[in-house]
């Protein structure tokens, strides 16, 4: 029988292949039949159908398939001697990471046609794509091969210049030549920058008229990058990344993905003891390709956090090799095993964006997920909505409730935007209007959502978004990140022009402030000064333990120019946001994605882990690791256990009551989640409380359609408290670590 149904599946998968672009394919759901509950083999059915589906795709039509279309592209020139074809394979290369062979074509061509060597309007490109490659030839040689963890964090410290100069200084002459042509081109002017900068002589050198300035790293600054100290420097491409404790021994452990068709998933292990041990192999979850995003979630409720894989965003069509993601069961014993088949959850769509959440209050945890129909797209690809079914298996409520949404949606979130005790859904999307999702209950049960016009509409062009309570108000409040046609053509552009006060065409982010009353109030202008951050990944938390949550944003796009630093903004009491990326050493210029807030040693005070990688085959760096050391606020960490709730609490609102060092009574909340559209926190709520000296009360409205408050007597700061709902809380030791660093680290030592 099991042959039996292992043939079937690959019949069906190869149907899937066959029919590429038909929308009204439900092959997917059949193929849900085809396994046991029980998921066994579910690994390697889920290995072997992607394994298919890439057989049958037709990668000359992907643009992230570098080195077959450089090869493409030189048949072409073979036959047409086209300067086209010549500039596209020279691109082609660069992307591929073969930086020297693009160098040396672009260099022969000016080489045999003298004329071409001159910068003109019709020459232009061809001088921006070698000044680019000997920026990138810099950057392989230096940041890539010789890394160490000040590599590519603007301003560059000593530390982070080139010891190999030729690819900066030849980017410097080449920017030099540019400008003199084009004094307008901003984007050429801050690429030059960061050439002297990699060659120490930024900012004294920088031709003043050109010159970008930025502030300098502080004394004072509590984070510095450790990831290849401690061996946690990945080196990949695009991906997400997850900090959490998948072990269940008080230690939160790392998971990261890295995109593409050889993408992988590393998982690193807290050892207890100041190191992170990789268990990828031992745990399996190498076994399984990596995708642009992961989360974390219990879908069994049996207290071990099982892992979502998002994969093919960006992917137009099914030709280009549409992959279906996957959820890996945390097995409680070191492993994790696909049961994407099994749970009735495989669908081969182009995602990166899902929540988890309770929308129906029913004690286990459900899946939406936001697909994208490109500009470019022959099929319509349908959200997708699944509710838990309680056996380990799921059921797609998409169209019943009015959800199978089709747009370009790039981000999705969930969060009680009115305080009703019921789940919202916020999406944003790449390609016209977002959309908020408000939940709704008749006679107490679940009644789907309704679609509502909250003033949240905007930005039109928007990528990752997250709710969060800015001034501990108690309402959750949203931002949403914009991504418009800038972020794909000029983004350095963009941001330097940003930074000397020129005009720019980048769309605002969003930040909305909830007003209680079902409506949102656009407040960017007055809490955030900067404009025109065009964002990837990101992810908040609380740096400095004040009670306000601060963000991170992550940069960057495809193109090798969008080499733009990623944004800390550390929340000013609840009043505005102030730009600390340089001051605090975490302006780094590799493409950002996945980011997490977290306490990895249990110091009270949350470090940052970021995936760094790019798009192309030749865009992979390594992940950076932020250590924090400002101790200066108390906290309290909460883990809660559901009950009649689910398990990990996801949806909980938190409210801790206190009295400060100066006698005046506060009260800050937090919603336990994993935080953004892009990046996974832990679902332990790891909350500053500033300079309260007492908690007077903690109280935590469960999510179990009861919609009150709990109030837990006897809690102190500075201490983690498990909480099993309708227990008392308890008081947990913790163990706080001292990180175990190699300071001499550096070159190769990253991962691979």
């Amino acid at each position: 029988m099991i042959n039996l149904r292992i043939s079937i599946f690959f019949c069906l998968v190869i149907l899937i292949c066959s029919c590429k672009d038909n929308p009204t394919s439900n092959t997917s759901d059949a193929i849900s039949s085809t396994e046991s509950k029980s998921g066994s083999n579910g690994t390697k059915m889920m290995r072997d159908s992607i394994s298919q589906i890439l057989k049958y795709a037709s990668a000359a039509e992907s643009i992230y398939e570098n080195k077959l279309r450089a090869q493409i592209h030189k048949s072409e020139f073979d036959k047409s001697k086209n300067g086209v074809d010549l500039f596209n394979y020279a691109k082609e290369l660069l992307n591929n990471g073969d930086t020297d062979e693009a160098i040396k074509v672009i260099e022969e061509l000016f080489t045999n046609n003298p004329n071409l060597a001159k910068v003109t309007s019709q020459t232009r490109s061809f001088h921006e794509m070698l000044a680019i490659s000997y920026l990138r030839k810099g950057e392989q040689e230096n940041c890539m091969e010789n890394h160490n963890d000040e590599s590519c964090i603007v301003p560059i410290t000593p530390k982070g210049q080139h010891k190999k100069r030729t690819g900066s200084e030849k980017a410097v002459e080449k920017y030099t030549q540019i400008l003199k042509m084009f004094p307008d081109d901003i984007q050429s002017q801050w690429l030059m920058n960061i050439a002297y900068m990699t060659l120490g002589k930024y900012p004294s050198e920088v031709p003043k008229k050109y010159l970008v300035p930025l502030g300098k790293k502080s004394n004072k600054s509590t984070l510095n990058n450790v990831a290849t100290q401690m061996s946690l420097d990945f080196f990949g491409l695009a991906g997400g990344s997850i900090a959490d404790d998948f072990n269940n021994d008080g230690f939160l452990d790392i998971v990261t993905s890295s995109w593409g068709s050889e993408g992988k998933m590393k998982y690193f292990e807290n050892d207890g003891k100041g190191s992170f041990v990789d268990k990828s192999d031992q745990s399996k979850i190498a076994q399984s390709k990596g995708g642009l995003h992961i989360n974390q979630t219990d879908f069994n409720n049996d207290g071990f956090l099982d892992i979502y894989i998002l994969r093919s965003a960006w992917m137009p069509n099914r030709s280009w090799g549409i992959l279906p993601n996957s959820l890996l069961k945390n097995n409680g014993d070191g492993t994790f095993s696909d049961v994407t088949i099994a749970a009735g959850l495989y669908k081969a769509n182009p995602t990166q964006a899902a929540t988890w959440n309770d929308f129906n209050n029913d004690g286990y945890l459900d899946l939406f997920i936001a697909n994208e129909t490109t500009f470019s797209s022959k099929t319509k690809f349908q959200c997708e909505f699944y509710l838990n079914n309680g056996d380990e298996t799921f059921t797609n409520v998409a169209e019943k409730y009015s959800v199978n949404k089709v747009g370009y949606f790039k981000g999705c979130t969930s969060g009680d935007v009115n305080n009703d005790g019921w789940q919202d859904l916020y999406l944003s999307n790449l390609d016209g209007n977002n959309i908020m999702l408000i939940g709704k209950q008749e006679g107490g049960k679940f009644a789907g959502f309704e679609q509502v016009r909250a003033g949240v509409e905007k930005p039109t062009e928007s990528f990752p978004c997250w709710f969060f309570d800015v001034d501990n108000d108690g309402w959750e409040d949203l931002y949403v990140a914009s991504y418009d046609r800038t972020a794909f053509e000029d983004q350095g552009g963009q941001f330097a022009s940003n930074i000397i006060g020129k005009k720019i065409k980048t769309k605002n982010s969003c930040l909305y402030k909830n007003n209680g009353k079902m409506q949102f109030e656009n407040v960017t202008s007055q809490y955030i000064k900067d404009r025109g951050i065009s964002t990837m990944g990101c992810n908040f938390g609380d740096m400095n333990n004040d009670g306000y949550l601060d963000f991170y944003l992550g940069t960057g796009a495809p193109d090798y120019r969008s080499t733009v630093p990623n944004r800390l903004y550390v929340n000013q009491n609840g009043k505005r946001f102030k730009d600390e990326s340089f001051s605090m050493g975490v302006g780094h210029i590799q493409k950002g994605h996945g980011i997490s807030f977290a306490d990895f040693d249990n110091d009270g005070d949350q470090d940052i882990y970021a995936v760094m990688g790019g798009a192309f085959k030749g865009d992979g760096f390594p992940n950076a690791f932020y250590e924090n050391t400002d101790e200066k606020n108390n906290w309290i960490k909460i883990k809660l256990e559901g009950v009649d709730s689910n398990k990990p609490g996801i949806g909980a609102r938190i409210m801790v009551e206190g009295t400060t060092k100066g006698g005046k009574q506060r009260k800050i909340y937090k919603t336990v989640g994993s935080g953004s559209s892009f990046g996974a926190n832990p679902l332990t709520c790891e909350i500053g409380l500033g300079t309260m000296k007492e908690i007077t009360s903690l109280s935590i409205k469960w999510p179990n359609g009861k919609n009150e408050f709990t109030s837990y007597e006897g809690i102190e700061i500075n201490k983690k408290y498990i909480i099993v709902e309708g227990q008392p809380a308890i008081s947990v030791d913790l163990v706080t670590l001292e990180f175990k660093k190699d300071p001499n680290a550096g070159g190769h030592h990253h991962h691979h």
